[in-house]
């Protein structure tokens, strides 16, 4: 029989990967893109893409053999915390800065919902309850920077060959260069506070070992 975690994990998966799919061909059938390979570049240079990813790799994970490398990799208490770490962010900017400036209608507005609200609360769900956070150190917050820290640099680069920036606060044409590496090293500055916040709530969540 499946057990609740299992199964929680699995509609998680399932949500995910179905929402991946239909934002994906959202924006290859807007027509806003010059082709296929153009329309995929744009779809992969969302934070909210590449996070809700890592979200969707999080659920499968732990549905496969233990002796698989996703199972290695993603199952680790410290890269679990991480993507905890990220797709609270995701929620939190989009919500406060990014909801108010379109409308989204019909499979557009569903997909909208699933990554910045469902599977953002369905993952914090899952850490809370389901995962391990026994090893969780202070030391592994640097590491958890080097991931949004090489997708503003990506995006800084991309921008300056393409002229297209996903985010207004990391928009160089609008804000300069120094404008937007102040806005980056404020975000950073917000991981550093908010990865030490999931440290201490995973210690005070941790349950206490058994002495045999």
């Amino acid at each position: 029989m499946m057990s609740g975690t299992v199964l929680f994990r699995t509609l998680g998966a399932l949500i995910g990967w179905a929402t991946l799919v239909a934002q994906y061909f959202l924006v290859v059938s807007e027509g806003e893109h010059a082709n296929l390979a153009a329309a995929t570049i744009s779809y992969f240079s969302y934070f909210t893409i590449l996070t809700n990813i890592l979200v969707v790799l999080a659920f499968t994970a732990p549905l496969l053999a233990p002796t698989t490398k996703l199972n290695g990799i993603f199952t680790k208490p410290a890269v679990r915390a991480a993507i905890a770490l990220y797709i609270s962010f995701v929620a939190i900017v989009y919500h406060i800065m990014l909801r108010d400036l379109w409308d989204p209608q019909g499979l557009q507005f569903i997909t909208d919902i699933a990554l910045h609200t469902v599977l953002p609360i369905w993952y914090l769900f899952d850490w809370v309850f389901y995962t391990s956070k026994r090893s969780l150190r202070f030391a592994h917050i640097p590491y958890w920077l080097i991931y949004p820290t090489l997708y503003g640099v990506y995006t800084i680069i991309r921008g300056a060959l393409s002229g297209v920036y996903p985010y207004p606060f990391l928009n160089v044409s609008e804000l300069g260069l120094f404008g937007v590496f102040i806005n980056m090293i404020g975000f950073l500055m917000l991981y550093v506070i908010g990865g030490a916040v999931f440290i201490t709530l995973g210690s005070k969540l941790s349950k206490p070992e058994t002495i045999p």
